[in-house]
């Protein structure tokens, strides 16, 4: 029988909240009727034609999550007081004027694990009847935010180093094996003075940006960065971060004159079998780097592999 376990994961703390043979161990165990934990909700925009219509903006909110929760003192190892397990479980999240980050991590027999990051919306709820130290049970109801509605697997990173003083070109392989775009985010490193020419391969998107451009023109497209002599973060301008980033916080953006990447990997492009192959050109000392991160995002908590 497959089964998915759950762990909250907070930054002094962690436990088991569900799971067969997994989730009792901590006296922490999420209840029936949690709300919000599985796929991404959104909204679609359509604009009205005179048969039908065409599809308009897609909007995805924040993920507001209703977890209900049994704490009772019965751990592994012997009892605990019912106090000092309420004491853990509200620490965990912190409170309204410190709140803290907590890992809702979800592991599945099929697709492994994947995560959102959340905060507390609003007081933890306890509805008792009675005093919970006569019972040594409490059930509490957790409201709480992922601003990231998406859930998150382990991302590929893969880098390019210089092998000696000169140009060379470096090819690294990457896929996406997600249901949603990934952006690629790219961390050069110099170790001196160097400049870098970056792949912003379109993969026939080009007009997601502009109607008037041929599909396929920016197949090849690269986006060559002047020399640089501290550390840079770059990711495409569509991504909603910042294009460029210098560590020394110059103006890296204004040395680029206008000329950004645009470009993320489509869904389901390549494999790890079968990787899409992205050029950088390193001009610089021995050992400048380019490492290319893509985070991974998925709208259901498992599955659409």
């Amino acid at each position: 029988m497959q089964t998915a376990n759950i762990e909250l994961i907070g930054d002094d703390d962690s436990f088991p909240v569900s799971g067969i043979g997994f989730g009792e161990s901590e006296g922490i165990k999420l209840a029936e009727d949690p709300e919000e934990i599985f796929d991404t909700d959104f909204s679609r925009a359509t604009i009205p034609a005179g048969i039908g219509g065409r599809l308009g903006r897609t909007e995805v909110p924040v993920r507001h999550l209703v977890l209900p929760f049994n704490i009772t003192g019965d751990v592994s190892g012997g009892n605990v007081p019912i106090e000092a397990q309420i004491a853990r479980f509200r620490k965990l999240w912190g409170s309204h004027m410190q709140p803290r980050r907590v890992k809702w991590l979800y592991t599945s027999e099929e697709s492994g694990s994947r995560w959102l990051w959340l905060y507390l919306e609003s007081k933890i709820k306890f509805n008792q009847k009675r005093d919970w130290n006569l019972d040594g049970f409490a059930k509490a109801v957790v409201q709480a935010v992922a601003v990231e509605p998406r859930y998150e697997s382990t991302p590929l990173v893969v880098k390019a180093e210089n092998p000696s003083s000169g140009t060379h070109t470096v090819w690294l392989p990457v896929w996406n094996p997600t249901d949603q775009e990934a952006w690629p985010d790219w961390s050069l490193d110099p170790k001196g003075t160097a400049s870098f020419s970056i792949a912003d391969f379109s993969f026939g998107h080009e007009q997601d940006i502009d109607v008037t451009w041929t599909p396929g023109q920016h197949a090849n497209r690269m986006v060559a960065l002047k020399p640089i002599s501290v550390p840079w973060s770059v990711r495409p301008v569509r991504s909603g971060d910042d294009p460029y980033v210098a560590a020394d916080l110059s103006n890296a953006s204004g040395l680029m004159g206008g000329v950004f990447p645009l470009y993320s990997i489509p869904p389901y492009t390549g494999t790890q079998q079968n990787p899409v192959l992205l050029p950088v050109t390193i001009n610089g000392p021995a050992g400048a780097e380019a490492r290319l991160t893509l985070r991974r995002f998925w709208s259901a908590e498992s599955g659409l592999e």
